[in-house]
């Protein structure tokens, strides 16, 4: 199952985030973890990115068997946030610090044009006793046995992650790893064009075209 909304650039919606993901999570047993750690994801892009100033983020929720997967797309910054448990690393933000720690991968796509945050996480009341905490999963890489999620780009979906960025120059335009997915978003606040998503680069770039290619 996957949901996404849209929020405006603004302190005021973090709330929503919550509410947004806690709903969605109502039977999860990690439910307050996932939503304290979106809510980080959506304050970052609120404080940190292009998205708090007269603009916006997307929050996306992915739950497939045991894996819940938490992204927010935002309006770029200069640098990546920090990611890690280690809380005393020069630049670390102590929100960010603590979701590293939560979740069992987590990780960012794109650059000041645009960015993908975003989080895995394992339910651990049905992990067995001797699987690793979710910090040392962190550490380690993953969950045994988890495929290997990869932040750079393919190398098939970069060229045409590099051919929309050019053509749509007034778009976000990425690649979802986890969705499976060709996602755009206006770099400008609009009201008659949100976040569009479709499932090749070819039919992405169709979809913008029948825009106009104007957010």
């Amino acid at each position: 199952m996957r949901w996404c909304k849209v929020f405006p650039g603004q302190e005021d919606q973090i709330p929503c985030v919550r509410t947004f993901v806690s709903q969605l999570l109502a039977d999860h047993p990690d439910r307050a973890d996932i939503v304290m750690c979106a809510a980080e994801l959506a304050a970052n892009a609120v404080r940190h990115t292009a998205s708090g100033r007269d603009g916006f983020f997307a929050t996306e929720v992915t739950w497939t068997g045991l894996t819940v997967r938490v992204a927010v797309a935002d309006g770029g910054a200069g640098a990546a946030p920090p990611l890690g448990p280690d809380l005393t690393a020069a630049g670390a933000d102590s929100g960010l610090g603590r979701l590293a720690q939560l979740a069992s991968r987590c990780g960012t796509e794109g650059d000041h044009r645009g960015r993908v945050v975003w989080a895995q996480f394992l339910a651990s009341t049905e992990l067995p006793s001797t699987e690793l905490p979710r910090a040392e999963l962190h550490r380690a890489g993953g969950a045994p046995g988890a495929t290997s999620m990869p932040l750079s780009a393919e190398q098939s979906t970069a060229a045409e992650a590099a051919d929309l960025a050019e053509r749509y120059q007034g778009w976000h335009t990425w690649f979802g790893r986890w969705t499976r997915q060709w996602w755009a978003i206006p770099k400008q606040a609009s009201r008659a064009t949100a976040l569009i998503a479709e499932p090749t680069a070819g039919a992405l770039a169709q979809r913008l075209d029948s825009l106009g290619a104007a957010p």
